[in-house]
């Protein structure tokens, strides 16, 4: 049979182990969200490449977080904005804009 002074040990030493295990068993489940923010994103030549293979020469890639602006021209000189998501890597939205000094189509009264 344990003595008075195992006795005092063991029970001093309880609340420790137990906050040492509660530690331990609620881990895993604070780390999921720091592994989620730390999601993969594509790298800057990824999103290059991307770009690219829409036909767009690239002249700056703006981060956002987890978006990317690229701005750049197409095959006709005009300038091109892309909007990508840097974890997919789709393309969220394109916009395409006449160049400086080029008219545009629609007549003045």
């Amino acid at each position: 049979m344990p003595t008075t002074n195992a006795k005092s040990l063991l029970a001093a030493a309880l609340p420790t182990l137990t906050l040492a295990l509660a530690a331990v068993v609620h881990t895993p489940a604070q780390a999921a969200p720091a592994a989620a923010a730390a999601a993969p994103v594509l790298s800057l030549d990824e999103i290059e490449r991307r770009a690219t293979a829409q036909g767009v020469q690239v002249k700056e890639i703006k981060l956002r977080d987890r978006l990317v602006e690229v701005e750049g021209r197409d095959a006709d000189a005009q300038k091109v904005e892309l909007l990508i998501d840097r974890r997919s890597g789709e393309v969220l939205s394109r916009e395409t804009k006449p160049s400086k000094g080029e008219k545009s189509n629609h007549k003045r009264d």
